[in-house]
């Protein structure tokens, strides 16, 4: 390791020494050669490609899935005295100009984006001003069709590169099979990558799996799991909302603080809830798959699993949050046999029938010619009486513009705002003045906000985009730079909201007949994950070594000869069936 590396590590993290793995993928990335880098949960990804950022000049781009994931590494990276910043949705396009700008003009060592930013011509233009010295690709398993979490926006990503000089790359991700690393090396476009993989394997985690066919009994094991976890925190995943609010009550019910997490929640609550888990004051996180990437909590004692899981893939991630400073901790799977029922039906709403695919284009036909313009999921899904559920229809319209078949525009993004100032610090605000603090545009659109609010009695406020250009003299882009002035002063919270998608056919006048579709690419999916499902049930019902056989499905060629931490080998142990108590 170079004086530098070792210097960059002390200095902004505090550590002397690398972990195995990490020390491999710096000095391939610092050398100009593409590298896949495979560690598990916890073994320090991040660190590969943030050391050789900070060590190397230009600019590092990171792609990441997650905004959560990436607020988070940019928040720890900016506390350390590091030029980090990112870019997504949430952000005003004033507040995006000046990252670019700051990017372009080199003050910016890391500029964290989600894969969809490079479909923007906006930023694929700008990205051409920018030095990138390097690109790591975070979770780098979304590129795969094969993976856990496939994102399409993934495999758009190579095409980026020639626009950047073609920097080195970094692909890192925790859970891939040998298939799943080869489709990343080809979709990204990896050239002689120097493939890293750190042994999936870790001591420290006991699992063990009990099979509860009543809920009564699934909710007695639970109890009697997380009573004895006396230090620690807890994590219990749910696969489904409801399934989450009725845990969280059970719990609670029985004295133990928890607190619920899922996609259903707003947006307040849900980061209420982490914080309230991360911070210890709340033990146990109730919760769906929607929680838990780029969380990083070393005293995780335990992870129960309520239900099957849909693949290894996805339970090796979760349950892997567990013991991330190396202490003992237990991932517990609490299943039945009619879980496998759930996930059937969500594969079966992820890829319809063909006849369903077929027919949800002849709707989305009838109505574009009847409408003369794009039409929306709602209006689709009411004329598709075939379906099960609108879920059905809208990974039917996915498939389709997938397969270039129709395609998909925004429908008019709108802007949340709450309050944070009082009204009645409004009211004087407005009626003293601001001594200059605030910019007259600014301070008139104050004005106009607090009577749209009914002088502050609403403390939301939802406005579409016409909406805020009749509050502001018809300038939208000044009207986010004065709402960033009110939010900077304390007055006002603001993000933008998610756009809503129209749809239409590419070919106005083509039957579904004449549809040139990939019904085999289609139907080989839909197999790829019911064999997904089929091994995590071997995984549920293994009668042998379970550590041994998680090793070997992520293609570990190293395997333990002993076994000291699962329940079929040590059945007796903390966390066995046959030790949580009846």
């Amino acid at each position: 390791m170079s004086s530098e590396t070792e210097l960059a590590l002390e200095r902004y993290f505090g550590h002397k020494e690398l972990r195995p793995g990490q020390r491999e993928a710096i000095e391939a990335n610092l050398s100009g050669v593409d590298s896949l880098v495979v560690m598990p949960t916890g073994g320090g990804k991040s660190l590969c490609y943030q050391i050789p950022a900070l060590v190397r000049p230009g600019l590092t781009l990171v792609v990441s899935p997650l905004i959560s994931l990436m607020q988070d590494q940019v928040h720890s990276l900016q506390g350390r005295g590091v030029a980090a910043e990112l870019i997504n949705s949430s952000l005003s396009s004033a507040a995006i100009d000046e990252r670019l700008r700051r990017a372009v003009s080199g003050e910016l060592k890391l500029l964290y984006l989600a894969p969809e930013r490079f479909d923007s011509s906006g930023f694929r233009n700008a990205l051409e001003g920018m030095k990138v010295a390097m690109v790591a690709i975070d979770e780098a398993h979304c590129v795969s069709q094969w993976g856990h979490d496939f994102r399409p926006s993934y495999m758009r990503l190579r095409r980026v590169w020639p626009r950047i000089g073609r920097p080195p790359l970094m692909a890192l991700t925790a859970t891939a099979t040998p298939e799943v690393r080869r489709a990343i090396t080809k979709e990204l476009g990896l050239w002689r990558p120097r493939v890293i993989i750190r042994g999936f394997d870790r001591p420290n985690l006991y699992w063990a799996v009990r099979r509860e066919e009543r809920t009564a009994d699934k909710s007695r094991a639970l109890i009697s799991l997380l009573e004895r976890t006396e230090t620690g925190s807890c994590v219990v995943y749910a696969s489904t909302r409801k399934m989450v609010e009725a845990a969280t009550s059970l719990l609670r019910g029985y004295g133990v603080a928890a607190t619920a997490y899922h996609a259903g929640l707003p947006r307040d609550q849900r980061e209420r809830s982490q914080d309230e888990w991360m911070n210890g004051r709340v033990p146990v996180i109730v919760a769906t798959n929607a929680f838990g990437m780029g969380i990083d909590k070393e005293d995780v004692r335990c992870v129960v699993h309520l239900q099957l899981p849909g693949s290894l893939e996805a339970y090796y991630q979760e349950a892997g949050r567990a013991g991330r400073d190396g202490s003992a901790a237990e991932c517990v799977l609490l299943h039945s046999y009619r879980d496998r029922f759930t996930h059937e039906y969500f594969i079966r709403s992820a890829y319809p029938p063909r006849s369903l695919i077929l027919k949800t284009y002849s709707q989305l036909s009838s109505l574009t010619r009847r409408n003369g313009a794009p039409v929306g999921l709602a209006s689709i899904a009411r004329g598709v009486r075939a379906a099960d559920s609108r879920r059905e229809v809208e990974s039917a319209l996915r498939i389709l513009a997938e397969d270039g078949a129709i395609r998909g525009s925004a429908a008019g993004g709108s802007l949340l705002l709450r309050w944070i100032a009082h009204s009645s610090e409004v009211d004087a605000l407005l009626a003293n003045g601001t001594d200059g603090a605030l910019s007259l545009q600014a301070v008139r659109l104050l004005a106009a906000l607090h009577d749209a609010s009914a002088s502050g009695e609403r403390r939301q406020l939802r406005l579409d985009s016409r909406r805020l250009c009749r509050l502001s003299d018809g300038d939208a882009d000044a009207a986010r730079s004065s709402l960033d002035e009110l939010q900077a002063a304390g007055l006002i919270g603001w993000r933008d909201d998610r756009q809503l998608s129209l749809y239409e056919p590419v070919k106005r006048r083509a039957s579904a007949d004449e549809l040139d579709l990939d019904w085999d690419r289609i139907a080989a999916r839909r197999k790829h994950e019911i064999a997904k499902l089929r091994r995590m049930e071997k995984y549920a019902f293994q009668q042998g070594c379970r550590r041994r056989y998680l090793l070997r499905y992520f293609g570990e060629s190293s395997l333990p000869a002993g076994c000291s931490g699962c329940d079929r080998c040590m059945p007796n142990a903390v966390g066995s069936s046959s030790e949580i108590e009846q």
